[in-house]
């Protein structure tokens, strides 16, 4: 922890990397107790790339129209929460005033296609993230995952594998734990440099009935950074390998484009066409 520290830089420092003022971070400090950074032998603060990183998550958080004392609070739980938060929460928190919607399978189905088909037919070097719940789930898309895995820059898929996950295949495939919120999840996250969406979406317990799911549908490029670096989690945890070009796009510590209208509607035009039985 000690060399850590003292390879850390000065507040100026992470204010520049942040873009923003250092006046700016110790006002912060003062009345929110954030940026926290750690003290050096010296007793100065040093702050690291991690602290670039939660500035700009709370800058993303706070521009989507939460209070900043809001904000910085749902960055710093989402850090210490780690693997234990849900793909769900974390992408809901992301965007203020989200639309929750109730859905059956199918309309999933035609959002989570959408977003795999427009990731695959970019052809973009991105990150690819899904959570199955279960693994025979995933085993019925197995074929769209591997061609995604083949040409991404990271693919994984999270889930109750029962014995056959396996880290080192293409897309990595992650056991989760007993008690992980994610054995309710369904998630499809697709990022790049100029691509955001995702799908994000747990099951609500029904007496009988087929299943029903509370979902958030976006291109919102916070929104599915967010549940990116959940799933990532869950993967580091699990003892995988998170390869530099995917932790660059989801710990970015400069300003990403935005996802354009025309490549969200191209994106949501794709799940309608899949949605008519023409």
């Amino acid at each position: 922890m000690a060399d850590r520290v003292s390879d850390g830089f000065s507040i100026g420092v992470l204010a520049a990397r942040a873009g923003v003022t250092p006046g700016v971070l110790r006002t912060w400090e003062n009345r929110f107790g954030f940026p926290r950074g750690e003290r050096s032998a010296s007793g100065h603060r040093r702050f690291t790339d991690a602290d670039v990183a939660l500035v700009r998550q709370v800058l993303e958080v706070r521009d989507s129209g939460l209070p900043l004392q809001v904000a910085i609070d749902s960055v710093v739980r989402a850090r210490e929460a780690g693997e234990e938060r849900s793909v769900f929460a974390a992408a809901a928190e992301a965007v203020a005033g989200v639309r929750l919607l109730r859905l059956h399978r199918r309309p999933l189905i035609a959002a989570s296609h959408a977003v795999e088909d427009e990731c695959l037919a970019r052809g973009d070097r991105s990150v690819v993230l899904g959570a199955f719940q279960l693994g025979h789930r995933y085993e019925s898309s197995r074929r769209r995952w591997e061609e995604l895995g083949r040409t991404a820059a990271w693919a994984a898929v999270v889930a109750d594998f029962d014995g056959e996950a396996d880290l080192d295949a293409s897309p990595a495939r992650c056991q989760l734990p007993g008690d992980s919120p994610l054995r309710r999840e369904w998630a499809v996250v697709c990022l790049s440099e100029t691509y955001a969406a995702l799908v994000a979406a747990w099951e609500v317990p029904v007496a009988k009935g087929p299943p029903i799911y509370e979902a958030v549908i976006s291109t919102h490029r916070g929104a599915a950074t967010a549940a990116g670096r959940v799933l990532a989690g869950v993967v580091r945890e699990a003892g995988g390998d998170v390869p530099d070009a995917a932790a660059r796009l989801l710990d970015a510590t400069a300003p990403m484009p935005a996802t354009s209208a025309v490549d969200a509607d191209r994106t949501w035009l794709r799940a309608l066409a899949e949605l008519d039985p023409r």
